[in-house]
C-alpha cells in the first residue's frame, strides 16, 4: 500500500485505538504505550500489504495480535525490539529488512540524546513512561512531551530525503596539527584530532555552524556517533557551543591552495633578501665583536655561533608589532581541561605539485625551555638544517631534562658510569654531546648570561627594515584572508603579523645565507646542535 493511503488510515484510527487500549488496560499511561505500539504494527503492515479489502476487520485482527503478544511478554518478562513487529510471524524477516524499518532506524538516530534515549528505552525496552522518568530523573510529564516530540520529529523525517555531504566521499586529513602556547597533560592538538574521523568532525562545523545532525549529514555517518566525539571536543575548547544547538569550531584550520603557498613563497624569498642585505651584516659584526669569555662554541667556531645568533636574533629582534604576537596567543588561548592553555592549529593536507621544496620551510618553534633544578634556560628552532639522521624535531622530543644533563655532564655533576648511562645515551642520541678524540665535547652554543641580557647584546632593526616588515604583513594577510571564516579573521591578521620573527621566514632567510656563504653549512655531527642556545651560569670545558 502507497504511503498516503496507510497516512489517511492510521490518522483516522488514532483515537479508536487508544479508546481500545484504555479499555483493555484501564490505566493511561499503558493504554499510551499499547496504543502506540498497535499503530506502529498497523501502519508497517499495511505499507507492506499489498490490498486490504476489510480495513476495519485488518486493524482490529492486528490490534488483538498485539494486544495478546503484550500480554504474553508480560508473563513471560520478554523485551521485543521495534525491529521485530509484524502482522504474522512469517513476515518478520520481510519487515525487519524493510525500507520503513530502515527509516525508522535512521531517525531514531537523528533524534536528540535525550528524545533518543527515551524511544529507546520506551519502545526497544519496553520500560512504561513513569519508569522512564524516574531512570532518567526527570517528570513524566517531560517524558511524555519529548516522547510526542520524538514522534512528530521522526514522521517529519520519513518524508525527508536526507543527502550526505561531501566530506561523506571526500574527507579531509590533517597533515599538520600543533599548537602555541602551554600543552596540558593529554597534549595538544595533535593527540586529541589523532582520528581522521574527529578531524572531519571539526572540519565539518568550521566555515559554517553545524548541529551534531548537520554535521553527522556532512559526514554521511549516524548523529550518534558523532554526538560523543562533538562533546569531548566542546569540553577541551576545540568547538564552542552556540545558540540554537549548533557548534563552531575553534581550531586555527589553515587549508592552503597552490597559489596561496606559490604567492606566499615568492613574498618570503623577496623579503628574506632585504633582511639578509640590511640586517644580517650587523648581527655577523655583533657576533663577533662578542667577549669569548661569555660563551661557548664547539670547537671554537665562530660558524657555529652565527647559526644560532643569526637565527636567534631574527626571531627576538624583528618584531614589526611586537603586541600583535602576544595579543594572539593571550586573546584567542583556551584554557583546557587538561591544564593546557594554547591556541591550536592544524592543516588541511593537499595535493598539489609546487615550484619549490616545501620542506626546507618545514620548522618548529620557537621553544624556550626552563628549569627548575639548576640556573639553566634554552632556546631552539628546529629547522631543515639541523634535522639530521631522522632526528624528530617535534617539541616533544625538545624536554628540559636535556639541558639539565648537559649541564650535569660539564659541571662534572655526574660521570660516566652504570647508574647515569641512560642520561649519556639520551644526550649523545640528541647529537648534543659528541664524542672526540679529547672526550666528550658539548654540540651547542652555551651563553653565560641572562637572556634578556643576550638579547641587548644583538642590533636593533632599522626603521626602514620595520616599515618593509610591516608592508611584508600586510600582503601576507591580503592573500591569505580569503581563505578563513569570519570567526577565525582575527587570528589570521594577528598571525599574519611580525612575519618577519616567523619560522618559515627564517628558513627562507637562512636558505640565502647559505648560498651566499654568509653561513656554511657544517658537518652531520655539528648539524645536530645548530639554531639552539643554551644559558647557562658557567661554561663547558673547551
Amino acid at each position: 500500500m502507497d504511503k498516503q493511503a496507510a497516512d489517511r488510515i492510521i490518522a483516522g484510527y488514532t483515537g479508536k485505538l487508544f479508546g481500545f487500549a484504555l479499555s483493555k488496560t484501564e490505566n493511561i499511561d499503558r493504554a499510551e504505550e499499547l496504543a502506540a505500539r498497535i499503530t506502529l504494527e498497523v501502519y508497517v503492515s499495511l505499507r507492506k500489504a499489498r490490498h486490504v479489502e476489510k480495513t476495519d476487520g485488518y486493524v482490529w485482527r492486528v490490534a488483538q495480535n498485539v494486544y495478546a503478544r503484550t500480554l504474553d511478554e508480560e508473563s513471560r518478562g520478554k523485551h521485543l525490539s521495534l525491529d521485530e513487529v509484524s502482522v504474522t510471524p512469517a513476515a518478520d524477516q520481510e519487515i525487519l529488512k524493510s525500507e520503513e524499518c530502515a527509516l525508522l532506524r535512521r531517525e531514531i538516530a537523528y533524534l536528540s540524546r535525550q528524545q533518543r534515549d527515551i524511544v529507546l528505552l520506551h519502545y526497544y525496552g519496553r520500560m512504561k513512561l513513569a519508569q522512564i522518568a524516574q531512570k532518567l530523573n526527570i517528570p513524566l510529564g517531560t517524558v511524555k512531551w519529548h516522547l510526542h516530540e520524538a514522534k512528530n520529529t521522526m514522521k517529519e523525517g520519513f518524508n525527508m530525503q536526507r543527502e550526505n555531504g561531501k566530506l561523506s566521499i571526500a574527507p579531509v586529513r590533517f597533515t599538520g596539527m600543533g599548537y602555541s602556547g602551554s600543552s596540558g597533560s593529554l597534549g595538544d592538538t595533535s593527540d586529541f584530532l589523532k582520528k581522521v574521523f574527529t578531524q572531519n568532525i571539526a572540519y565539518a562545523a568550521y566555515h559554517q555552524p553545524g548541529t551534531v545532525n548537520e554535521i553527522a549529514q556532512e559526514l554521511g555517518v549516524s548523529p550518534v556517533f558523532v554526538e560523543d566525539e562533538v562533546l569531548y571536543l566542546e569540553e577541551y575548547g576545540f568547538m564552542d557551543k552556540l545558540p540554537g544547538g549548533k557548534y563552531q569550531t575553534n581550531i586555527y584550520i589553515t587549508e592552503p591552495t597552490k597559489e596561496i603557498t606559490e604567492a606566499e613563497h615568492a613574498l618570503n624569498t623577496e623579503y628574506a633578501r632585504i633582511v639578509a642585505d640590511k640586517y644580517i651584516p650587523s648581527v655577523v659584526q655583533a657576533a663577533k665583536a662578542f667577549d669569548p669569555a661569555m660563551y661557548y662554541t664547539p670547537g671554537g667556531d665562530i660558524n657555529f655561533l652565527l647559526w644560532s645568533v643569526v637565527t636567534y636574533a631574527c626571531c627576538h629582534k624583528l618584531n614589526t608589532n611586537p603586541e600583535s604576537a602576544w595579543e594572539a596567543v593571550d586573546r584567542y588561548s583556551i584554557k583546557r581541561k587538561d591544564g593546557g592553555e594554547y591556541v591550536a592549529w592544524a592543516a588541511v593536507k593537499t595535493d598539489f605539485d609546487l615550484s619549490f621544496d616545501s620542506r626546507l620551510y618545514v620548522t618548529c618553534g620557537n621553544m624556550n625551555r626552563g628549569s627548575e633544578k639548576y640556573p639553566v634556560q634554552s632556546w631552539q628552532l628546529n629547522t631543515y638544517y639541523d634535522r639530521v639522521n631522522n632526528n624528530d624535531g617535534n617539541w616533544r622530543n625538545n624536554l628540559h631534562t636535556d639541558y639539565e644533563y648537559l649541564y650535569e655532564v660539564f659541571t662534572g655533576r655526574i660521570q660516566k658510569e652504570d647508574s647515569q648511562i641512560e642520561k649519556y645515551k639520551r644526550l649523545y642520541d640528541k647529537g648534543y654531546l659528541v664524542q672526540t678524540g679529547k672526550g666528550d665535547r658539548v654540540n651547542m652554543v652555551v651563553v653565560v648570561s641572562g637572556v634578556d641580557d643576550f638579547k641587548a647584546m644583538l642590533p636593533e632593526m632599522s626603521e626602514e627594515l620595520a616599515v618593509a616588515g610591516r608592508l611584508l604583513d600586510r600582503k601576507i594577510y591580503d592573500i591569505r584572508k580569503s581563505v578563513y571564516p569570519k570567526h577565525m579573521q582575527p587570528l589570521c591578521k594577528a598571525w599574519s603579523s611580525n612575519m618577519f620573527t616567523g619560522g618559515s621566514f627564517v628558513a627562507h632567510l637562512l636558505e640565502q645565507l647559505v648560498a651566499d656563504g654568509t653561513l656554511i653549512l657544517p658537518d652531520d655531527i655539528r648539524k645536530q646542535g645548530l639554531n639552539t642556545i643554551m644559558f647557562s651560569e658557567t661554561l663547558p670545558p673547551r
